[in-house]
């Protein structure tokens, strides 16, 4: 039998125009797919570059900020709100470590051992007991100030700071152990000008602490009371800075201070701004 091929039956397989209009859309698909793909790992970049940065800067403003708390009451410095005036981008100011109360009477304690009253002029001494703590965080080269009302003076005067050359301790009650109270020593008789209210005194380290702008970098340094603008031992804190202001509104002693941190970052177009106040403590 001869079977004949039926002419109608169509050649499998896809034409040239099909395989061209295919891969024109799979070309548009591709195409529209990268571009998906581009912008998300652009905007993950930028979201990553934003992070970075905000927490670069938070973390410099935490460590500014944690000090500046620690700062001598009336002893901040910037550009404005100070009689002691810097620039914009710096502050400086004397780091307390430590206070307490001072003896204010005279006579002898149950041990028979002497008083020894905080010298307020005319009064001059070498010593006196501090009576709130056995412990105190203070070593000699450090300072004793008392009621200190603003930031000029206690820089270019020790007429409310008194250097310690020694500390001791004191027989209270004539029981054991003998170490009841701190006794304060100064390697010659000193006088305080005027009392503080409260009866309180305050350590402070035997420099100032400088955080300033240079260029676009963020620094933390030591300095001298007699040159408290001049960096000295600088650490860096941040880099990337193109923005930095320090203003600073006083306080009294009811009330505390403030000091605003406007402080600006900028990477590869990406910019990041944190403006922080800190509140510091104000009774002298």
């Amino acid at each position: 039998m001869i079977v004949k091929k039926s002419k109608s039956i169509r050649a499998s397989g896809f034409t040239l125009i099909e395989m061209v209009i295919a891969i024109t859309i799979l070309g548009i698909v591709g195409g529209l797919s990268a571009l998906i793909i581009d912008h998300t790992v652009d905007g993950y970049d930028a979201t990553a570059r934003r992070a970075k940065l905000h927490s670069g800067a938070r973390l410099a403003i935490d460590r500014i900020a944690r000090e500046v708390r620690h700062a001598l009451p009336n002893s901040i410095c910037t550009y404005n709100g100070s009689s002691c005036n810097t620039s914009a981008n710096r502050v400086y100011f004397l780091k307390s470590t430590d206070g307490g109360e001072y003896q204010t009477l005279t006579g002898n304690y149950a041990s028979g051992s002497l008083r020894a009253q905080l010298p307020i002029s005319p009064v001059a001494t070498t010593s006196f007991d501090v009576l709130s703590s056995n412990t105190l965080n203070a070593k000699p080269n450090d300072w004793v100030v008392l009621y200190n009302t603003n930031n000029t003076d206690i820089y270019n005067s020790t007429a409310k700071r008194k250097q310690i050359s020694s500390m001791t301790t004191k027989d209270v009650d004539g029981n054991a152990p003998a170490n009841d109270i701190i006794v304060i020593n100064f390697a010659s008789a000193v006088s305080f000008t005027t009392n503080s209210p409260s009866r309180r005194f305050q350590i402070i380290e035997n420099n100032a602490v400088l955080f300033y702008l240079s260029g676009s970098q963020l620094y933390r340094a030591t300095s001298t009371f007699a040159s408290p603008n001049v960096p000295l031992n600088p650490q860096l804190l941040l880099d990337n800075v193109t923005a930095l202001v320090f203003s600073y509104i006083p306080g009294s002693q009811q009330r505390a201070s403030v000091l605003n941190i406007d402080l600006t970052l900028t990477v590869n177009n990406e910019t990041v701004r944190i403006i922080h106040e800190v509140h510091i403590q104000n009774a002298a």
